[in-house]
């Protein structure tokens, strides 16, 4: 199965391109899809184009409701660092601001500037929230889960005498199932484990601090310049959908902030689930980027229904 990171790159591409009229707005852009068309299937490109075509309609018709007018004058992919503060004229801290594609209007709010964050699913329901790395919730919350999952990882490395580098490591798993399945096991124990510790921490955090950490780095939902929308292409197959989220406007962020209690639980294996009143929230999960004990670790913010 492609990666993720390769499908996502032609989905935010493609779509900065229909909004920008079907034309080109950036030759490293053009690069970076041209490059990454060649690592996935045609099904697969196809697929991430259609949904694309259809979060760029989606879009447009959003921010004409937002008294965004005129033409778009600009379009950026705001892969790269300083991108995003290059095209405002203003800094921006970009690990905040979850922006893939940044439009400027001729006319609008923010000086015509709104950024598209963007999300794709198979399915149509929900969708995730904020996806912070490991290491940006050790910074926020002083923890060590980056180390502690090194040091897990080298344990099993060592005593199943794995290739230390990832790359080969994942091939070398994958073409023995009887290592796989101990490895599988292995990934599963190093999440819960994981999950533990930051779900003690959380645990330690009082009501308002805890509040506004989940607000702040797991539901996008400070106001921040230029403002984004989260907008989700749906489908599996044409004609495809897409619908937009405003973060700022959400009715699970109202509960979350006039809360006076959180209730955080184990869910599962790896996830911690947050809720308000008896109401679901959402869930923190954490996950492989693919192979386990052979990736990167990941967390996601997931809907809880």
């Amino acid at each position: 199965m492609t990666a993720n990171t390769i499908l996502s790159d032609i989905n935010e591409i493609w779509t900065g391109y229909v909004i920008n009229g079907n034309k080109w707005f950036d030759a490293v852009a053009q690069v970076q899809f041209n490059q990454r068309i060649k690592q996935a299937t045609k099904e697969e490109v196809e697929d991430a184009k259609g949904k694309a075509e259809a979060m760029a309609k989606e879009f447009i018709a959003w921010a004409k409701t937002k008294k965004y007018s005129g033409t778009v004058s600009g379009v950026y992919w705001t892969a790269r660092a300083g991108s995003m503060s290059s095209a405002v004229g203003v800094d921006i801290d970009q690990k905040k601001n979850p922006t893939d594609i940044l439009v400027k209007f001729t006319f609008g709010p923010a000086n015509g500037f709104l950024g598209l964050s963007a999300k794709a699913t198979k399915g149509s329901g929900d969708i995730g929230f904020k996806n912070p790395g490991i290491g940006t919730v050790d910074t926020s919350l002083g923890l060590g889960l980056a180390a502690l999952n090194k040091k897990l990882e080298d344990e099993i490395v060592k005593e199943l005498k794995l290739p230390e580098q990832k790359t080969v490591r994942k091939s070398y798993i994958r073409q023995r199932p009887a290592i796989k399945k101990i490895t599988e096991k292995n990934g599963s124990e190093i999440m819960s484990k994981l999950r533990d510790m930051l779900l003690a921490k959380l645990k330690t955090m009082q009501t308002k601090a805890l509040r506004d950490y989940i607000i702040s780095d797991w539901m996008d939902a400070e106001e921040l310049y230029p403002p984004y929308i989260k907008v989700t292409g749906k489908g599996s197959k044409p004609p495809y959908t897409a619908d937009t989220t405003d973060p700022l406007n959400n009715t699970k962020l109202s509960k979350l902030i006039k809360a006076t209690t959180i209730t955080l639980t184990k869910e599962g294996n790896e996830s911690i689930g947050v809720a308000v009143n008896g109401s679901h929230i959402m869930k923190i999960r954490f996950k492989y980027e693919s192979e386990k004990v052979a990736s990167s670790m990941k967390l996601s913010g997931d809907p809880w229904p």
